[in-house]
């Protein structure tokens, strides 16, 4: 598809907490918060990198949660989602990207590329739109329960990911929380997935075996973070 005009800009409103967590500033009492953590960490590193760019295309963004990262480099951030909502710009689908060939600096897509059938479609669309030498970032799961919506069809590898990029020019892939905070995300997610049926069992793990294996991921990344195993993957991809 190749569009001739853009939408028109607005400036939605960036609503963080929308998905039900803060992705910023995640609690230690957040099950999965060596990812989201780092997730955060790792967005704030790259947007610093940015310099007068115009055009930021968030893809599946509701709640543009990102946004503080790059308020202050990008002139235009846009949000593309399936559903409407004040955060959103536009709405339609990442198979169909109602955007014009080469028109987008930056390309944000996080924790929503497992939720798309056809994601190679979504892949080559993102190319389509991003100008040469623009960037993706994006993160997907690799190791997660059955979540989300409107559907959960995949997870990846790294290997599986530098397979579908493999137009972009450069692709680096790093895992999120590394190797052994992975373990103790993991073990958090499925502490949190068996004791659902229990609410009181489930808001006790929360509030005392939760933090403490956040904690205790924290320090084992400090001393060693690794990459031979990732719950989540971090891509920065150059057009």
């Amino acid at each position: 598809m190749t569009s001739t005009t853009n939408p028109q800009v607005r400036q939605s409103r960036s609503e963080p907490k929308l998905r039900g967590s803060d992705l910023i500033h995640p609690s230690l009492l957040d099950f999965s918060y060596l990812d989201c953590q780092r997730r955060a960490e790792l967005l704030a590193q790259e947007g610093a990198k940015l310099c007068a760019v115009r055009n930021l295309l968030d893809v599946g963004g509701q709640g543009k949660p990102y946004a503080c990262f790059f308020k202050d480099r990008v002139a235009n951030h846009f949000v593309l989602d399936v559903s409407p909502a004040a955060s959103v710009d536009v709405v339609g689908d990442g198979r169909a990207m109602p955007f014009c060939d080469a028109s987008i600096d930056v390309v944000l897509i996080t924790q929503v590329l497992e939720h798309i059938p056809d994601p190679i479609a979504v892949i080559a669309e993102i190319r389509r739109v991003l100008k040469p030498g623009g960037t993706l970032l994006l993160s997907v799961p690799s190791i997660f329960p059955q979540h989300g919506y409107p559907g959960d069809y995949w997870r990846y590898m790294p290997q599986g990911l530098q397979y579908i990029l493999r137009d972009f020019h450069s692709v680096k892939v790093q895992g999120e929380a590394g190797t052994v905070p992975s373990i103790f995300l993991v073990f958090n997610v499925y502490l949190q997935l068996l004791s659902g049926p229990v609410p009181w069992l489930q808001r006790l793990l929360q509030w005392t075996l939760c933090p403490l294996n956040n904690l205790a991921g924290l320090l084992a990344g400090k001393i060693y973070r690794g990459d031979q195993f990732a719950s989540n993957y971090f891509v920065v991809a150059v057009r």
